[in-house]
């Protein structure tokens, strides 16, 4: 009886490491969801493929907007999300859909004009009334 189950053991496991061997590792993939600004700038069409050569996995894109990206990600249908909206990503760390928020870069929004600031908008932090006092024809 004991020599009847070593084999029986043994058929099993030989079997399985042949069914491993005979099959190639899974290529490894992630799904990236982003904005479309992001996939628009080119910046993931230069740094995918070395990511991709370094790690041997492979990143597919979701360019969507903002909101639609962590959607996709809440329902679990993307991996890692790269967007541009502190307050909706704070909001998706704290139910629970994120565990790690990381802020990558940012935007400034910077007003070019004459020296002599005819505006008199220099040094302002608002951008909105800045655009607004120019576009309503100062003088």
């Amino acid at each position: 009886m004991m020599l009847r189950d070593i084999f029986l053991m043994m058929s099993v496991v030989l079997f399985d490491e042949a069914t491993f061997a005979a099959q190639p590792p899974a290529p490894q993939s992630i799904i990236l969801a982003s904005t479309t600004s992001v996939e628009n700038s080119g910046l993931l069409a230069h740094i995918l493929p070395d990511f991709t050569k370094e790690t041997g996995i492979t990143v597919h894109v979701l360019a969507q907007g903002t909101g639609q990206a962590l959607q996709t990600a809440a329902r679990n249908d993307a991996d890692l999300v790269l967007v541009h909206d502190p307050e909706a990503e704070q909001k998706f760390i704290a139910a629970g859909d994120g565990i790690d928020r990381r802020q990558i870069a940012w935007n400034d929004f910077i007003v070019v004009g004459p020296r002599s600031d005819p505006a008199h908008i220099a040094g302002t932090r608002d951008a909105v009334a800045a655009l607004k006092t120019i576009a309503g024809g100062f003088r």
